[in-house]
């Protein structure tokens, strides 16, 4: 695994979303049953969009740490972020340029037709930070840096934004696909969820070792919770692991 930037952000720290933070010791994540199937390399169900817009630079939302992993099963980015305003923000874009040793460009998230969750950033609530991960950056050689560019967003949601409640991962095995948690999901609004995006981070010593993430296409608001599973790229193997859900609709 290769780790670029420190990794930054420690297991428990404060982080955005609604969701609920879970920390674990010594292991793994990626993938979803029930609702949804979202597996390494695979687009997924989710709504697809046109084409990335980034617009002018966000004033208020900065990286505090960016962390590219490369294993076995693909590469992913991972980064820190920090809402130094007191607006929450929403479906912010971001910008990928992924690049070898040499400098040259070998993936960028531009392309015409890519899942929602590829290039834009959730949520990122006021005066706050959380995680965003891209675990289909798909490159054909070995990635070395990445050049990320953060744009301003139009969508501000105010008011008590939905709560999503993820319970603790339990540790599997997958000879094959590698080391996963499961658990669930439940939705603890009134506000119907679609394309939620549950992202797993994993961190050892104050670095990034291992991240994921899955979807759930359609979380209800009758209480009925929804099996999620998630495969890393990395190795999260002693590492404390957080897994949350930021929510995808706000009315």
């Amino acid at each position: 695994v290769e780790l670029l930037g420190a990794g930054g952000g420690v297991a428990g720290e404060e982080h955005t979303g609604g969701g609920v933070v879970t920390t674990v010791a010594e292991h793994h994540l990626h993938h979803i049953d029930g609702g949804a199937e979202f597996g390494r390399n695979v687009v997924g169900l989710a709504a697809k969009v046109e084409k990335i817009k980034i617009g002018s630079a966000n004033q208020a939302v900065e990286i505090t740490d960016q962390t590219l992993l490369t294993d076995q099963y693909g590469s992913a980015v991972v980064l820190r972020l920090k809402n130094s305003s007191p607006e929450s923000q929403a479906n912010i874009p971001v910008a990928l340029d992924v690049k070898n040793s040499k400098g040259k460009s070998i993936y960028k998230n531009d392309t015409k037709g890519l899942e929602k969750g590829l290039i834009q950033i959730p949520l990122v609530e006021g005066q706050s930070e959380t995680w965003w991960v891209n675990d289909q950056v798909l490159v054909t050689q070995k990635p070395k840096s990445a050049d990320i560019t953060i744009g301003q967003s139009d969508v501000k949601p105010s008011g008590d934004l939905p709560e999503i409640e993820a319970s603790a991962p339990n540790v599997e095995l997958d000879p094959v696909s590698g080391t996963n948690v499961t658990g669930t999901v439940s939705n603890k609004s009134d506000v119907e969820q679609i394309d939620l995006l549950i992202y797993a981070v994993a961190t050892e010593g104050g670095k990034v070792v291992a991240a994921g993430r899955g979807l759930i296409p359609k979380l209800k608001t009758d209480g009925k919770s929804e099996p999620y599973r998630i495969y890393f790229i990395g190795d999260p193997k002693g590492a404390n692991i957080e897994v949350f859900a930021p929510p995808s609709k706000f009315e």
